[in-house]
């Protein structure tokens, strides 16, 4: 009778215990995202733990010697267009960087996304194709990560705005629960804090989302309702955004745009060389076009000139009939805006606008479009010999020999977008630009890993409801057992006090034949044998 209940008593707190340590040690999932961009393409490695179904899960960058893990390799995934076969194995290097940082057991539970963006959209579609295909049925030969064939795929450039929406604002913790009684839509209990917008500019494309009242009738195919909740009925997280991409208007296409510009310029002179005003004074650039066709370009260092033909490039003069109707307003590229001033809207602006603003200028931040265009007149009207005399003092330590040369151009194309392009004024305004928020670099990847795994708070609130109903149940089966096993011990231990003599001996074992081995007892291993996973 004491061993029964002795083991009666033990699998009680086991029970008791295992439950506990379940409830307490949340898992950890591990995810992996691919930027597949024009330039090159970029690792990230994202880690979380779901606490609640009632709020957004909070995923973080796995860190190491204290910096997130991310690696880049180059040159860009759409180069791989006419070697498809080549493509999965040019990604082997950051499948590798990420299974090191992934403990091996999860790896065949972590997913592995590969978005590819602007650099991918340009190229054919059978090259498209082939390349996708080459990753889906290659990469998983690579990693024993899990890849699907539905996570490799060509991103529309609106999606790339979202999660990067998404991404600027949960590292504002705009996505908290606040109290803002002027926000339209919610109830008592159930406000949240005021988003704000962002633009991204790329080398391809360029991207704008801010979010939009409840109450505006602007109807556009640009317009997007998006839920970051795990739950479909919780309005919470819903938001309705404005949204779109401008495809050909990123800096290093809007470059290709304006050398067009310049050899339609040459012919009309007959000529080779051409007087460019975007270039600083004396630089010398041999262009060649894609019919072969090549004209130098000379720099003049006039930035004023420049950024007044870098708006000719946003406001052609056709535009869509939308546009020309006198109520209408639109963005550059013949794009319908609501009727939402952006001067009043907080903005941010990522990539070349901190890039084109902070590596030459030193003028990254709050935006002044008074210092930024008195900082590039100066900049552009020095000598080329000058400004390579500079960079080899260290005077521009944050910017390479291509970002020199292409600086007035680049200072001139970001400042035009955003005064001509999106209206935003340049004396008052909400605007600044951004590499980093709360000390972390803000990448879409981290909005898009946000929007994919938005359903695993609720996956493992379901699996906490289980372990719990499995703890009720034990606990109002094993009490009573618990309760007499104790009684019976205290009964046996008298009688043992009483009749030691009888009941012991100090050189072997008692007359029960116990050892710690026969009654010990281990904490599960894994919870399978309280739930399973819901998918």
């Amino acid at each position: 009778m004491i061993f029964l209940s002795l083991i009666i008593c033990i699998y009680a707190v086991a029970a008791h215990t295992t439950v506990n340590v379940i409830l307490q040690e949340q898992e950890r999932s591990y995810g992996v995202i691919c930027d597949a961009g024009s330039t090159g393409t970029r690792l990230f490695v994202y880690n979380w733990v779901s606490t609640s179904d009632s709020e957004l899960i909070q995923i973080e960058p796995v860190i190491y010697d204290n910096k997130p893990v991310m690696k880049k390799i180059s040159p860009g995934l759409s180069t791989f267009g006419t070697k498809p076969d080549e493509a999965a194995e040019y990604l082997r290097p950051l499948m590798e960087l990420a299974e090191l940082h992934i403990p091996e057991d999860k790896r065949p539970y972590t997913p592995v996304f590969i978005f590819a963006t602007a650099g991918m959209r340009l190229i054919p579609d059978e090259q498209k194709e082939a390349v996708l295909t080459n990753l889906r049925t290659e990469l998983p030969k690579i990693t024993s990560m899990q890849v699907l064939k539905e996570h490799i795929r060509i991103i529309e450039g609106k999606w790339e705005g979202i999660y990067s929406w998404i991404a600027v604002n949960y590292a504002l913790g705009k996505f908290n629960r606040t109290f803002t009684p002027d926000f339209p839509g919610t109830s008592p209990g159930q406000q949240r804090s005021k988003t704000v917008g962002m633009i991204d500019m790329g080398g391809a494309s360029a991207q704008i989302a801010f979010e939009l009242p409840d109450n505006d009738d602007f109807n556009s195919i640009n317009v997007e309702n998006i839920n970051l909740g795990c739950r479909e009925d919780d309005s919470l997280f819903r938001y309705k955004l404005f949204v779109t991409t401008f495809l050909g208007y990123g800096v290093n296409e809007g470059i290709r745009k304006y050398e067009k510009t310049l050899m339609a310029k040459l012919k009309d002179l007959n000529g080779t060389v051409i007087q460019d005003d975007c270039m600083p004074l004396n630089l010398h650039k041999t262009v060649t076009m894609e019919n072969g066709e090549k004209f130098v370009r000379r720099g003049t260092g006039n930035w004023d000139t420049c950024a007044a033909e870098v708006k000719k490039l946003l406001n052609p003069e056709t535009s869509s009939e939308v546009c020309k109707a006198e109520a209408a307003k639109c963005y550059f590229g013949a794009v319908p805006a609501p009727n939402i001033p952006l001067s009043n809207v907080e903005m941010y602006g990522f990539s070349e606008y901190w890039y084109s603003t902070h590596d030459v200028l030193g003028l990254g931040g709050q935006y002044n479009a008074e210092n930024i265009a008195k900082k590039s007149e100066q900049y552009c009207g020095q000598r080329w010999s000058t400004i390579q005399a500079a960079s080899k003092k260290n005077l521009y330590p944050r910017a390479d020999e291509e970002r020199l040369k292409t600086q007035c151009f680049k200072s001139a194309w970001i400042t035009s977008v955003l005064h001509d392009g999106f209206s935003v004024d340049k004396t008052h305004n909400k605007f600044q630009s951004v590499s980093t928020i709360a000390g972390q670099e803000v990448q879409w990847a981290l909005g898009a890993m946000i929007y994919h795994m938005r359903f695993f708070p609720l996956r493992d609130s379901t699996r906490n409801l289980i372990v719990k109903e499995t703890h009720s149940a034990s606990e109002s089966l094993w009490a009573p057992l618990f309760f007499l096993s104790a009684v019976f011990c205290l009964f046996v231990l008298v009688c043992a006090k009483e009749h030691s003599l009888l009941c012991f001996d100090d050189k072997r074992r008692g007359p029960f034949g116990i050892t710690r081995s026969q009654y010990s007892y281990k904490i599960l291993k894994d919870n399978t044998t309280f739930y399973k996973d819901i998918a």
